[in-house]
Parts: structure tokens; sequence; C-alpha cells
């Protein structure tokens, strides 16, 4: 019991012995055999770029339309299914007609003899066998019918709803079988145009002046999904800018048209918004994978010429794709860690197993 007592004791003493060697910045002797761990590099890319201003932004129809009953009547056809793409004057929704039908052949009979009685009055005032005022009340009765005629024909086509523009329909109101503008108007769906679409945003006074807004603005601005890659982004025309300042919140109000040609961009998405700023000037670019972070800043891993990882505190600039712009803290001679990074730390001798084509992650 006393030698088990005295082995515990022993076991204790080193495992305290080595946690004091570790607090004290000792080193524990490593495995000699352990294999060098491998990480892949690459290195820094100069190139010209211009800074940008990141923004955000939301996406909107470029038309929208509200589609409605005109007239009363039993709902009897609903032509397309709810949240699908529809095509210019495709029929969206009929009316029951045969009422307004048999209207207009009722309005176009009576239109007929109205004429033939205003033929027949200018005949009689012509013999003098008329009065005037008999011709004049022939001409109203006339113009009465003929104004019927057409409010019939319009009701008529009232009763086919079909689509102004190109796009996507919301879910429908109502179901066949219903009936429909007995209000003053019935809510049937919502239309909207998304190719184009529009990406609305602001810009504060301060960036407006900066990149000279109000004296020559850019023609285009870049855009970009929230979580897509960043060489993902599309270019959209900068179509409109308000007039005015804002002056409460002192921004100034934006917007792009963007041609959405595979729909992916829909209504009220929020989306990035970059806007080049500042003259072109030259910076290192490094994948934006590459970057670490701590309190202090940014900095990157780098493999010396004796093939030891460095810590190297870097000042980054604008993302460009999926490149982060470096403006201070290395060269373009610097190896720089873009895979395997987790693995090591400052001072270990490191194997690099692969070097990225510039340029690349």
């Amino acid at each position: 019991m006393a030698k088990r007592s005295l082995i515990n004791t022993l076991g204790l003493c080193v495992v305290v012995g080595t946690a004091l060697a570790a607090c004290r910045g000792g080193n524990v002797p490593a495995d000699q055999n352990a294999p060098e761990p491998q990480v892949s590099v690459t290195r820094p890319v100069p190139r010209e770029v211009r800074d940008q201003i990141d923004l955000s932004g939301t996406v909107a129809p470029s038309a929208t339309v509200t589609l409605v009953a005109r007239v009363q009547g039993v709902l009897q056809q609903i032509g397309f299914a709810d949240g699908a793409y529809v095509k210019a004057g495709q029929l969206l929704f009929r009316i029951e007609p045969d009422t307004y039908r048999a209207q207009l052949v009722y309005d176009q009979a009576a239109l007929v003899n109205a004429d033939q009685e205003l033929v027949r009055q200018k005949q009689l005032t012509h013999d003098n066998a008329t009065s005037e005022s008999t011709l004049q009340k022939a001409q109203t009765t006339r113009d009465q019918a003929l104004a019927k005629r057409d409010m019939s024909r319009i009701n008529l086509g009232y009763t086919e709803i079909r689509a102004p523009f190109a796009g996507r329909i919301g879910a429908r109101s109502l179901d066949v079988g219903n009936l429909v503008g007995a209000s003053d108007s019935t809510k049937l769906a919502t239309l909207d145009r998304i190719q184009p679409v529009y990406v609305n945003f602001t810009l504060n006074e301060r960036d407006a002046n900066r990149i000279g807004l109000f004296v020559k603005p850019p023609r285009t601005v870049r855009v970009n999904v929230l979580g897509a890659p960043a060489d993902k982004g599309e270019d959209a025309a900068l179509e409109f800018v308000d007039t005015r300042v804002d002056s409460n919140s002192g921004a100034l109000k934006l917007r792009a048209d963007i041609a959405n040609q595979d729909a992916h961009l829909i209504p009220g998405m929020s989306v990035e918004v970059h806007i080049p700023a500042g003259a072109p000037h030259n910076v290192l670019l490094v994948p934006d994978t590459a970057l670490l972070r701590e309190q202090a800043g940014a900095f990157v891993l780098i493999v010396n010429g004796a093939g030891v990882i460095e810590k190297r505190a870097v000042a980054t600039g604008g993302l460009f794709g999926s490149q982060r712009a470096i403006i201070g803290g290395l060269s373009g001679s610097d190896q720089v860690v873009t895979g395997g990074a987790l693995a090591v730390a400052p001072g270990i001798k490191v194997q690099v197993v692969a070097a990225a084509a510039q340029g690349q992650s």
C-alpha cells in the first residue's frame, strides 16, 4: 500500500513539474519523428484598383400592378398557377361574360334603330316636313345609343383580365365561383415585372461628395446577393439619383437597374451594393480567406525563407472579387499561407505542398 502511494506521489510530481515548466515558458520535448505540418501558399499579386463604398440595398420590381375586377360577376376562369411567370397579354381571369355580351347585342340594335331614325329625320327636315327640334332630338338619341353601345363593349372587355406585361404573379385572392366586383373594386392578384428589377439604396452626403455624385455620377454600380461569392456580382446601371438630400438622415436615395435575366433577384431581397470611389492606386491582393483577425487587427501567416511560420500584421483595403487589398505589411515576395493555417502556429517549421497560382485563393 505504501509502495502504491509513493508511485502516485511521484506521478503527480511529474505532472505538476511539466505544467510549471510550460507556465515558465519551458519547452516540453516534442516528438522528433513527427512530420512537418503541410501548408499551401500564394504570393501577393500587385494590381491597380479603385476603392469602393459598400452599401446595403433592396430589390424592387421595375413595375407592379394590382389586378382588380372592374365589372361585377361570377369568377369563371383563372388562367395561371400561383407564383408563376406569365406572358404579356396572357389571360389571367375571366368573369362570366354572358350578361355583358347580351347587353352589347341589345345596345347595338338600339344604335341601329337610332341611326335609322336620324337618317329619316334628316330627310324630313330637308323636305320641310319636320321641325328642327325633332331633328336635334333624333341626333341626341343616336349619340346616346352610340355611347351606351361603346360602354357595353368596354364592360364586356373588362370580363377578361390580361397581363399588362410579362412578370411573376402572386397568389390569387379568390377562387372560381366567387362573386367579384360587387364593391368598388375586388383585388384579384398582384403582378410584378422582375426583368429587369430595381435595386434601391441610400448614400450619405459625405460619400456622395467623395465620389463626385453631383458632378459626374458613376454609370454603373456592382450588386452582390448576400452570402454569394464576392466575384459573382453583376453590374447594374445607375438610373436614378434623387433631387434632394433627406434633411433628417443626411442620405440620398438612388436606384440601379439590373437585367436579372435568370430571375435570381426577387422583390424584397437584400443585396450588397458597391460603388467605385477615388482614383486608381496600386495594392497587393491576397485571397480574403487567407486573412485572420484578432482584437489588434488583421494578420496573415507567412512562410519565411527557412520554412518557418511567421505572423505578419497587415493593413487591409477593399474587397475585389475574392481578393482583399493589402495596403501595408506585405511585399510581393512573401509566401502567404492559404491552406492549413489552423494546424500551424508562429515558429513552427512547415512543408509547402502546393503554391496557389497568383491571384487565386
